[in-house]
């Protein structure tokens, strides 16, 4: 038997803030950081390994702007060859897409692991670029 489990409840402890309070100075610290930073592929080819979180709302900088935009991105806990676990997100309009489908449809689901590949950049009909992925889900070896 292995030792995962597929969690549908909350991944942190919380406390009732009205009753006596652990001490914290005798806690351990998660692996998990809670911030998140933005990935912006630039090589094609490029991968992250990674378990999906949910797909949200942002803040990011506008490339063309500087300026701050609300975007609907796409939010995972990758994680490198050390089992060092990072947030990241991004809101390629074809990866947030293409994710939003299978969330939809319910086939893909928070903590479900992920290969996303950054496949290169396409001309739109409007001259625009946009970024190209490839999204496959993993199989854990147990």
């Amino acid at each position: 038997m292995s030792n995962l489990s597929v969690k549908s409840e909350p991944m942190f402890s919380s406390y009732n803030l009205n009753e006596k309070l652990p001490n914290l100075h005798e806690s351990k610290e998660m692996q998990l950081d809670l911030t998140s930073e933005y990935w912006t592929p630039t090589t094609q080819g490029e991968f992250k390994l990674c378990f999906f979180q949910e797909i949200k709302p942002s803040f990011v900088k506008d490339e063309k702007s500087g300026e701050p935009i609300e975007l609907e991105c796409a939010f995972f806990i990758a994680q490198d060859k050390d089992g060092v676990t990072k947030t990241i997100r991004n809101g390629s309009v074809i990866l947030v897409s293409t994710l939003a489908e299978y969330v939809d449809s319910g086939k893909l689901i928070q903590g479900t692991p992920l290969k996303l590949t950054f496949t290169g950049k396409r001309k739109t009909s409007r001259g625009n670029q946009v970024d190209t992925w490839s999204v496959k889900p993993l199989i854990i070896n147990q």
